[in-house]
């Protein structure tokens, strides 16, 4: 029995228009056989392999299918961000065409219809021992600004209406998508995508820096503190070496054998400064963007299916309009 759930896919591809096409050839039959309602949000990032010449095709031939191209490639938050404003469904689920099974979907489904307002896939098999340990190492830290998501996420979610309301209610995308689910108010519940993998890319120790940097300097402030916190430390040093310094030149006329130390230590102390920088320039670039009035994406154009749907589909349950149209002459009989 179809379920009468609607459900919008969301499938995020750049430059990836074989793999879309035979993804499609497996969503579109597989949601038509288990669903009432659903929808497949295709939202392209500007890909120049001929994308928009196959979706044509794809449109003309598959029903409840939508293009969305956007002006230009966008980082992965802003692109899954969009796909989640344009979703029209009870849920919404994110799928990577080159990794994901579509199988996945009906379990993702229960899961939500049981109280999971966030589900995260996860999968041990995403992660390299190194990024593991990166992990394990950054774990305190990433917790001590408010993100939670599992270090093992594949990447792949499923959210209620409501939590998209909030999650795109929130404020702005950019960088920060992760870190508004986390901090939603709706609880995250882990789901086991193991077996609904087909292929798959490990994290290396290099993405885990990266990540880790990343959800840092672009969701929260205390990073800049703790750079402050370490520029006051440096300071405090320079001061207890120079009255040091004095000390023994008060006590010692002849100080001409400390050079190596004097150049460790300026050489420490410049480290330090430049880490400052480094920091100091980032958030810098935040503000900038977060100052800019441009919005966070543009579409060039949305195209639709050119099926016609299924007779037998509707939003109404004919035994609902039923029960109206007889209450209705019983009121007039009356």
């Amino acid at each position: 029995m179809k379920s009468d759930t609607f459900v919008s896919v969301v499938l995020v591809v750049n430059n990836q228009t074989s793999k879309l096409m035979a993804f499609i050839e497996k969503l579109s039959p597989y949601l038509e056989n288990n669903l009432n309602d659903y929808e497949i949000v295709i939202i392209d990032q500007h890909s120049t392999d001929g994308m928009e010449v196959e979706l044509s095709k794809s449109l003309t031939t598959y029903q409840s299918i939508r293009h969305i191209r956007l002006a230009q490639e966008e980082p992965v938050d802003v692109a899954l961000a969009a796909g989640l404003e344009n979703a029209i469904g009870d849920f919404v689920i994110n799928l990577n065409v080159e990794s994901d099974a579509v199988d996945i979907i009906l379990p993702l489904i229960e899961s939500g219809l049981s109280g999971h307002d966030i589900i995260v896939c996860t999968s041990n098999k995403v992660t390299s021992p190194l990024y593991k340990v990166v992990r394990r190492l950054s774990r305190r830290l990433l917790k001590s600004i408010g993100y939670t998501l599992p270090h093992n996420s594949t990447g792949t979610f499923c959210f209620s209406r409501r939590a998209v309301n909030a999650i795109t209610e929130s404020g702005r995308f950019y960088c920060k998508l992760h870190m508004r689910m986390a901090n939603v108010g709706y609880k995250l519940h882990s789901f086991d995508a193991t077996k609904y993998l087909y292929s798959f890319s490990k994290k290396s120790l290099i993405s885990g820096v990266t990540e880790t940097l990343h959800h840092m300097v672009f969701n929260s402030t205390k990073p800049l503190r703790w750079m402050s916190f370490l520029g006051v430390m440096g300071s405090m040093l320079a001061m207890i070496y120079s009255v040091y310094s004095l000390l023994v030149h008060l006590v010692n006329d002849t100080v001409a054998s400390g050079w190596t130390t004097t150049i460790l230590f300026m050489s420490t102390l410049f480290a330090i400064l430049f880490t400052m920088l480094s920091f100091f320039g980032e958030y810098l670039a935040r503000l900038l963007s977060d100052r800019s009035e441009h919005k966070e994406y543009n579409v060039v154009y949305e195209r639709n299916s050119s099926v016609m749907l299924n007779e037998n589909r509707s939003n109404v349950l004919f035994t609902s309009t039923n029960n109206e149209i007889n209450n209705s002459q019983t009121g007039r009989n009356k």
